[in-house]
């Protein structure tokens, strides 16, 4: 994927987050998140995806 494809990717998923609206954007995100998975097909490859996107989010102290 190259750097036009994934920045067009992220603004249709936003567009698309925006038209659902604020109540149902996480439902969005949980559905596409599953999908991705599923995609993906790789358990090890998830988990590491899990982990790279969670780290640096912990909440503040």
């Amino acid at each position: 994927m190259t750097d036009i494809e994934r920045d067009n990717l992220y603004t249709e998923l936003c567009h698309t987050m925006g038209s659902l609206g604020e109540q149902r954007a996480p439902l969005f995100l949980a559905r596409f998140a599953l999908l991705a998975m599923d995609a993906v097909g790789q358990a090890e490859v998830v988990q590491g995806l899990l982990r790279d996107a969670a780290a640096g989010m912990a909440e503040p102290a």
